[in-house]
């Protein structure tokens, strides 16, 4: 994200709220990505959740991990796919089901969880930091902004549509 451009400084700037937040979220993830680099985390940001919930609730499944980050199960599978590349996650047989196979964190993988954590620890210190130095709790304020157009979509609140 760079500085000012056409639609920041555009009248009907406001509009454009979705562009901006998503100009945010690219600089969030490129230095997130910086922050795991740095940690010497070896797995791209965007799995970031999975490893945190894997390595929270092994052995879990596939779907067990769409359902709880409310992502579709083929976004799962390729991120859980992705990880087993990279060595962080395994498939083990269910001893309940033979046919079913569910997901553990290898030692490469946990290892690189327990720095994950103490990573993710620090960043959420940083937000609030940031949340301070905004004057309100950015985290509070996206999830009241979803909750608010969910009650009341964008349509409802344009008046003379």
């Amino acid at each position: 994200m760079r500085d000012e451009n056409f639609i920041d400084t555009h009248r009907l700037g406001p509009a454009f709220i979705a562009y901006q937040l998503e100009r945010l979220a690219e600089l969030i993830v490129a230095q997130g990505n910086d922050m795991l680099d740095a940690a010497g985390i070896t797995f791209p940001s965007r799995a970031v959740s999975t490893v945190l919930f894997i390595g929270e609730h092994q052995p879990t499944s596939t779907a067990d991990i769409a359902r709880a980050l409310g992502q579709p199960h083929q976004v799962a599978t390729q991120r859980v796919d992705l990880l087993i590349q990279l060595g962080i996650v395994e498939r083990i047989d269910d001893p309940g089901d033979g046919r079913r196979k569910l997901l553990r964190l290898t030692r490469q993988g946990t290892a690189q969880f327990e720095v994950l954590t103490a990573r993710l620890a620090k960043a959420g210190l940083a937000f609030e930091a940031l949340s301070d130095e905004l004057g309100c709790d950015l985290s509070a304020v996206i999830q009241r902004a979803a909750n608010s157009l969910l009650n009341a979509p964008l349509l409802t609140r344009m008046k003379d549509d």
